[in-house]
């Protein structure tokens, strides 16, 4: 029986952070109104001169990222960044059309594609994909700027031609910015451009969840390199470096799982806070975890949230 410990749990985060992302605009929960310059939470306007509700938000934005970075690792890249989520949807259908091993993005040292599938029709079907996936993920960002309706009118084509005449252009401009991404930056744009990667590497640590492989358990590596081939970033898991682009997927130890379920052992790869492999309870996590954060970044979005929630109170 195959093992999947981490892969159906991350497919419905990131399945479920994509979903999110359109519902929170789409139901009035979250929305930026620039004609009255204000945010609309849950359809009610927080002007941008509530000093309270744009401190307490800009706050919590500054030190909620910080906090994972301390914590959960790169956790968000590997399981809900919608950047990663279709960078590897990508991934996974170009390996499907044109092979094992093909690499049609910038990162490449240059075009890989199978001999076998080189074929005009795997590129039409890729390239088409891609197009589409392009086009619905291109209404998103406007759904943050205008009222569901206004966006519905836009893509029935039933807007005014004053709607219409600001919103197509943009539109396609989104859109080809997407099929760019999808089509030939992907990861490049986590490695080289992300601001959160970028914060990452600055406030990294191994106290923070990570990858760990069991060295004490080294006599039972098969050396098969499995789990290098099933990471996403190209590393090698049994020897991650602090500097290396690790997203904490789980791909590596669901594969290394799998190899050793056979001889009804656990793989030789875990996550882990910290380096210190005795302590293996929830409750020794969360002390250690507890020990090493840095409370003053935790006041600080305590801080955040109650300006945040004392700003709408005020208003409402």
């Amino acid at each position: 029986m195959q093992v999947f410990q981490y892969r159906p749990k991350r497919r419905a985060i990131q399945i479920g952070t994509l979903a999110l992302i359109v519902l929170i605009p789409a139901t009035g929960l979250f929305r930026i109104d620039l004609s009255t310059a204000s945010f609309m939470v849950f359809d009610h306007p927080m002007w941008w001169s509530n000093i309270f509700f744009v401190f307490g938000l800009g706050l919590m934005i500054a030190t909620a990222p910080i906090i994972t970075y301390m914590t959960i690792g790169t956790v968000w890249c590997g399981w809900a960044c919608p950047q990663n989520t279709i960078s590897e949807w990508a991934n996974n259908l170009t390996h499907k059309l044109l092979g094992k091993r093909a690499n049609v993005g910038i990162d490449s040292e240059g075009l890989k594609v199978a001999a076998a599938k080189n074929k005009a029709l795997n590129w039409i079907v890729l390239g088409l994909s891609f197009i589409t996936a392009s086009l619905l993920l291109g209404i998103i960002p406007f759904l943050f700027f205008f009222s569901p309706s206004e966006v519905w009118s836009f893509i029935t084509f039933s807007s005014t031609a004053k709607i219409s005449g600001f919103m197509r252009p943009l539109y396609l401009f989104m859109v080809s910015l997407i099929f760019i991404d999808i089509a030939a930056v992907r990861y490049f744009w986590c490695d080289y451009i992300c601001l959160y990667r970028i914060g990452q590497r600055i406030f990294i640590s191994k106290e923070a969840l990570h990858v760990k492989y069991d060295t004490a358990r080294s006599a039972d590596c098969a050396k098969c390199n499995y789990c290098s081939a099933s990471c996403i970033t190209g590393i090698n898991p049994t020897n991650i470096k602090l500097e290396d682009s690790c997203i904490n997927c789980g791909e590596c130890i669901d594969a290394c799982n799998r190899l050793h379920e056979k001889k009804c052992m656990h793989g030789l790869l875990q996550f882990r806070f910290g380096e210190d492999s005795s302590i293996n309870t929830l409750r020794g996590y969360l002390a250690r975890m507890a020990a090493k954060f840095n409370w003053w970044v935790g006041a600080l979005f305590l801080f955040g949230c109650l300006m945040f929630a004392w700003g709408i109170f005020k208003t409402v």
